[in-house]
């Protein structure tokens, strides 16, 4: 766990310092920096998604998700809870920013299964120079987002360390690949060039293992019957 308790001090500290900086920049400034998170973040999304390792599985799962998160309007509840706590979108767009992506699912895949922490350190660097301008352009939504890392990360480390040797590779692959699509939903919305309820996507992370199990036990069946 220290990785993730360092990745969250870290966000929790840079989103502090652009708390207070926050004031000094323009409503300019802050839809410039906006537009670069945007378009930095689709460069991430597309090396995570070059990765994949069944297409198949991952288009499914994300039908799946995407009509399941939209169906239980957990987009809407979220802004609305968030709403009332006065931290607006930031702690949403923060949060995923954080918490999807390949260093997020390596990182603690490594902290869980071997107590390396290498990653998680390096990922918790990058996401303090983020979360400075970030809060700056979004304000303190992005403060509560370090609570969203800590949970999130703690939990996949805690999984990782329960079962992580038992995960097949190729889906750690498509999970990572995954993750690519909702950064890249993210960097679109961030940059203003498509809007997306990304939180309506999560459920695909949950959806993808139980579709690669599927595919599985279906090809085990196909050849079973030597078709």
């Amino acid at each position: 766990m220290l990785g993730t308790l360092f990745n969250t001090a870290a966000v929790a500290l840079g989103s502090t310092i652009g708390l207070l900086f926050r004031r000094h920049i323009t409503s300019a400034n802050q839809t410039q920096i906006l537009t670069i998170f945007g378009l930095f973040t689709i460069a991430l999304s597309i090396d995570m998604m070059s990765k994949m390792a069944s297409p198949i599985d991952v288009f499914i799962a994300l039908i799946i998700g995407s009509v399941l998160g939209q169906t239980l309007s957990l987009h809407s509840r979220l802004s609305a809870f968030t709403s009332k706590l006065n931290i607006g979108t930031g702690f949403i767009k923060a949060s995923v920013l954080f918490c999807v992506g390949g260093l997020t699912i390596i990182g603690c895949m490594e902290e869980g299964l071997s107590s390396n922490y290498r990653l998680l350190y390096i990922k918790g660097i990058m996401d303090l120079i983020s979360s400075v301008f970030l809060a700056a352009a979004l304000g303190r939504g992005v403060l509560f987002s370090a609570l969203g890392v800590l949970i999130f990360q703690g939990s996949l480390s805690f999984l990782f360390f329960s079962i992580g040797s038992s995960i097949p590779a190729d889906l750690i692959t498509d999970l990572t690949a995954t993750g690519g699509i909702l950064l890249l939903a993210l960097g679109l919305d961030l940059s203003n060039i498509k809007k997306f309820n990304i939180i309506d996507l999560l459920p695909t992370l949950v959806i993808l293992p139980i579709v690669h199990l599927l595919h599985n036990l279906i090809k085990l069946s196909i050849n079973g019957f030597g078709i």
